[in-house]
């Protein structure tokens, strides 16, 4: 049986934190290893354990330590931890400001519970989960500070870098990636590294968000 994918949900609101649990736990490749109300107690469970959850659910209205702090933390000293946030507000400036902070994908508490499923499984498969209209709010924003470098000159990126960075926007997984331009995943990876390096980016959000800012990315 492959390893279960483990999930921490951080919410303030209990009926609602205890039904996402309820719907997450019937996935039989999901596992619920711990939940809180704030992102105090995120962070305390996450200093207590070595074995760290390998996606966060967390609310951003929350009282003692709210989503955006937390999310900025966790950014920071546990970037291999993957934050879906979960939000009532549908703002395009929240929603930048998440997905600024680290985060793989952004819900609405009002998502159908096979939107909440498909994005778990998505983050977890991708490493992010951007639907169209993220995506959009996404383009806008950083196309609003963009700057008018060379696209010729791709920023010091190679050709194949740009090609593989334009994959992974489309959220292509690395096997994805390797199938399809006939390279090895070690090669992907390979590609991958030098992207964050050159770029100075903690994740494959950052890599997005660079790619749009510097206009090298080829939206459909």
């Amino acid at each position: 049986m492959d390893k279960p994918v483990t999930i921490a949900i951080i919410d303030d609101e209990v009926l609602f934190r205890k039904s996402l649990i309820l719907l997450v736990s019937r996935e039989e490749t999901f596992q619920v290893v711990f939940d809180g109300e704030n992102g105090l107690d995120l962070l305390s469970y996450l200093e207590s354990t070595s074995k760290h959850p390998d996606i966060v659910l967390l609310d951003i209205r929350m009282s003692v330590m709210d989503g955006i702090e937390t999310s900025q933390i966790i950014t920071e000293k546990y970037p291999h931890i993957k934050m879906i946030i979960l939000s009532s507000i549908e703002s395009d400036l929240l929603i930048e400001q998440m997905i600024y902070y680290g985060a793989a994908a952004y819900l609405v508490k009002k998502s159908h519970p096979e939107i909440v499923i498909k994005t778990i499984k998505q983050v977890h498969k991708n490493g992010i989960y951007f639907d169209a209209n993220i995506m959009s709010i996404i383009i806008n924003a950083k196309r609003k500070g963009a700057d008018n470098r060379s696209k010729d000159l791709f920023c010091g990126m190679s050709t194949r870098e740009i090609e593989i960075l334009n994959l992974i926007c489309q959220q292509y997984n690395t096997k994805e990636i390797a199938d399809r331009l006939f390279l090895s995943e070690r090669t992907v990876d390979g590609h991958r590294k030098r992207m964050l390096d050159k770029t100075h980016s903690k994740n494959v959000i950052g890599l997005i968000l660079w790619g749009i800012k510097n206009q090298v990315l080829a939206f459909e």
